[in-house]
């Protein structure tokens, strides 16, 4: 996994090329989300047959233990809100 620029067309052929194997958005309210599905004027591709990837279901059941006070907090960098 990495982290770089991806142009939207080298996305589009990843995905009908079967190279691209899965895609997540994330954000405060959303979390870690799975796209299933890209769709454009071009037409419609469907990532890992519309199925949640291993990684978005890690990198989801990480953050969300770490909200929810589940996760070991090596730093201490987490404070409780009551």
């Amino acid at each position: 996994m990495r982290e770089e620029p991806y142009a939207i067309d080298q996305l589009y052929a990843d995905a009908k090329s079967g190279h691209l194997k899965e895609v997540f958005a994330c954000g405060t309210a959303a979390v870690v989300t799975p796209i299933g599905t890209l769709k454009s004027a071009e037409g419609t591709c469907v990532i890992n047959e519309g199925k949640t990837g291993e990684v978005t279901t890690a990198l989801r059941k990480a953050l969300c233990d770490i909200q929810y006070g589940r996760a070991n907090d090596a730093h201490n960098w987490v404070k409780r809100v009551s």
